[in-house]
């Protein structure tokens, strides 16, 4: 099983656990990004957690890894063009105990068989999931949005020859922690992004 780099600095809480590492995801601090052979991972998750200038000082080696077919799945309020075609975090001004988080239509695998309550609440309280949004390019797929239709999650495979994924905010990966619905998200985040790219490759054929 090819691995999945979860890239982020090295603070305690996005440190990697057993089960983790199980299921395929490879700790990747954000300073060996220059370093490190990119093309040895089936996709990147980009962490809240990140130095944004440091990124955006090595976005070529993002983008190569992109049109080489590569799947990268940004969980961090950008503010600066780091991804390509990602424009800038925006925070809702919705308040976080009055903004709704809705499934787009077909529901995406990745939140198949989730109620979108658990994702909404934690423990009963609202407001865990994103504080703002992005504006999603035309030609993406929303696949999470607020009740404003502002797009809290989209995927992008016409900006490069890869699959970004763009998500205002929120650390999906970590977010099942509950025992609820949402306890399938991580696995099935990860996944989908194999098999992404594993069509990514073979189109490249």
């Amino acid at each position: 099983m090819k691995p999945i780099a979860y890239i982020s600095t090295d603070i305690q809480f996005t440190r990697l656990q057993e089960i983790d590492y199980k299921r395929g995801l490879v700790f990747l601090q954000l300073y060996d990004i220059p370093y490190a052979d990119l093309s040895a991972y089936a996709g990147i998750l980009i962490t809240n957690f990140v130095e944004e200038a440091f990124l955006l000082d090595h976005k070529n080696i993002l983008e190569d890894y992109l049109n080489d077919g590569g799947v990268i799945f940004s969980q961090a309020e950008n503010f600066l063009p780091w991804l390509p075609g990602c424009e800038s975090w925006k925070r809702s001004p919705i308040s976080l105990r009055d903004r709704e988080i809705r499934l787009t239509e077909p529901v995406h695998p990745m939140f198949y068989g989730i109620d979108p309550y658990d994702l909404n609440h934690k423990k009963g309280v609202r407001g865990f999931f994103s504080r703002g949004y992005l504006e999603a390019p035309e030609h993406s797929e929303v696949i999470v949005e607020d009740q404003d239709g502002k797009a809290i999650i989209y995927i992008d495979r016409k900006t490069t020859d890869g699959t970004i994924v763009a998500g205002a905010g929120t650390d999906l990966y970590r977010f099942g922690i509950e025992e609820n619905s949402s306890r399938v998200l991580s696995t099935q985040m990860l996944n989908w992004i194999r098999q992404e790219y594993e069509a990514n490759k073979e189109e490249q054929k």
